[in-house]
């Protein structure tokens, strides 16, 4: 073999090598890179699978709340109801209290109209009653024309031994 020959091999053999090892340096950064990227992909599942777990178990507590929530606005639909039929009654009880009143007033008035009349009516002659009202005298006559015989007088005429 000549020396140029070898030199040429040599020289060959040396870019080969070096070829290869620029290859295998690049492989091997590539498997690095690869190896972090698949580290980094099941780290993102990880916590993807956290995510979604805590996800549904969140989900199942916003059906709650929203059930919580639909119950809170029935009750506070209820609370204003039951606060106008509240001040609705408050509104009757104060009508009614006033009736109430109203009726009393009224009852004194005729009473003390009455006794008024009666006073009238005992200062007044007969006469002149009979001209204003006359079923009153005529009542008041009766009862005063009947007299009763005194217990005493009917028992004289029993132990007398008379007959009627």
């Amino acid at each position: 073999m000549s020396a140029e020959f070898s030199n040429a091999y040599q020289e060959i053999l040396l870019d080969n090598l070096m070829s290869i090892i620029k290859q295998n340096f690049v492989f091997q950064t590539q498997l690095k890179l690869t190896e972090n990227a698949g580290k980094e992909k099941n780290e993102l599942q990880n916590q993807y699978n956290e995510l979604l777990a805590k996800y549904n178990s969140i989900e199942g507590e916003i059906k709650n709340i929203e059930s919580y929530k639909a119950k809170a606005n029935v009750n506070d639909s209820a609370h204003s109801e039951k606060q106008r039929i509240q001040a609705a009654l408050n509104e009757q009880m104060k009508k009614n209290t006033g009736l109430i009143n109203e009726l009393e007033e009224r009852k004194q008035e005729i009473q003390q109209l009455k006794e008024y009349i009666s006073k009238l009516e005992e200062i007044a002659p007969s006469s002149k009653l009979k001209k204003i009202n006359p079923e009153k005298v005529v009542a008041k006559e009766p009862e005063s024309a009947v007299v009763e015989p005194a217990p005493t007088d009917l028992f004289k005429v029993l132990t007398d031994g008379s007959t009627f």
